[in-house]
C-alpha cells in the first residue's frame, strides 16, 4: 500500500455491478484491508479477502463513528457502488473524519454506463437521485422542464413507471424515457419508450432512468 495511504480510510468505487469494472488499484487496496465495510452485495464480490467484513445497511451514523475510531489502528476500506463522489455514503465519511484522512478511488458510475449504453453524451445533462428520496419529485419535474437530458437514480419504490406517471401528472410531455436496468450484468436490459408507454414498464432490478426531450 502506498505510504501516504497507510492511515487513511480508503473509499473504493465498485462500479455498476460487474467485478471486472473495478479498478486494479481498488482491488489491490481491498486485498490489503484489515476491515472491509460495504453492502452485502458488494462484500460478496470478495469472498476470499480475509479482512473483517462489516455490513453497511441503514446504520450509517453508527458506522461512520466506528470507521473514525478504527482509523490509524486498522486499515479500513469502504466499498460503495458506482462512483464514490456521486450520491454515495462518501460524503458522510469525509465530513466526519476530514478529506485529508480519506483516499478515494473513483469507480464507474451507473450514470456513466447508462449514457454509454444509449450512445448519448452526458456533459449537457443534469442528475437527480430518487433513491430513498420521494420528496424530490418537485425538483425532478423542474429539472426535466429545464434540461434536454436528465439522469435519475431509482430504487424499488421510485421505479421507471412511477417516475413516468409523476412526470405526466406534473404536465411533462414530449419526452422519451430510457430504462437502463442491471447495467453490466448478464441480464442487462436497455429500453427506449415514450413517457406515456413507460407507465406500464416493469423493472425487476436496479435501474437508471434517462429522460430525453424530443
Amino acid at each position: 500500500m502506498a505510504k501516504h495511504d497507510k492511515n487513511k480510510v480508503i473509499i473504493v468505487g465498485c462500479g455498476p455491478g460487474l467485478k471486472a469494472y473495478i479498478h486494479p488499484k481498488a482491488i489491490y487496496n481491498i486485498k490489503k484491508a484489515d476491515v472491509l465495510v460495504g453492502s452485502r452485495r458488494l462484500l460478496k464480490l470478495f469472498p476470499r479477502v480475509g479482512a473483517e467484513k462489516i455490513v453497511l445497511e441503514k446504520n450509517y451514523t453508527v458506522l461512520v463513528n466506528r470507521i473514525a475510531d478504527w482509523r490509524g489502528a486498522k486499515q479500513v476500506v469502504v466499498l460503495v457502488s458506482g462512483d464514490p463522489c456521486f450520491f454515495s455514503y462518501t460524503k458522510m465519511i469525509v465530513k466526519k473524519i476530514g478529506r485529508q484522512a480519506c483516499a478515494i478511488i473513483p469507480g464507474i458510475s451507473s450514470i456513466q454506463l447508462a449514457f454509454a449504453a444509449i450512445g448519448e453524451s452526458w456533459d449537457d445533462a443534469c442528475f437527480i437521485s430518487l433513491h430513498g428520496r420521494d420528496i424530490e419529485y418537485a425538483q425532478l419535474i423542474k429539472k426535466v422542464r429545464s434540461f434536454e437530458k436528465v439522469g435519475i437514480l431509482t430504487d424499488q419504490q421510485n421505479t421507471p413507471s412511477v417516475i413516468a406517471r409523476r412526470l405526466l401528472d406534473g404536465g411533462i410531455r414530449k419526452r422519451n424515457l430510457f430504462v437502463c436496468e442491471n447495467l453490466s450484468l448478464p441480464d442487462e436490459r436497455i429500453l427506449e419508450v415514450s413517457l406515456a408507454a413507460a407507465v406500464n414498464i416493469k423493472a425487476n432490478g436496479a435501474a437508471v432512468v434517462i429522460i430525453k426531450k424530443l
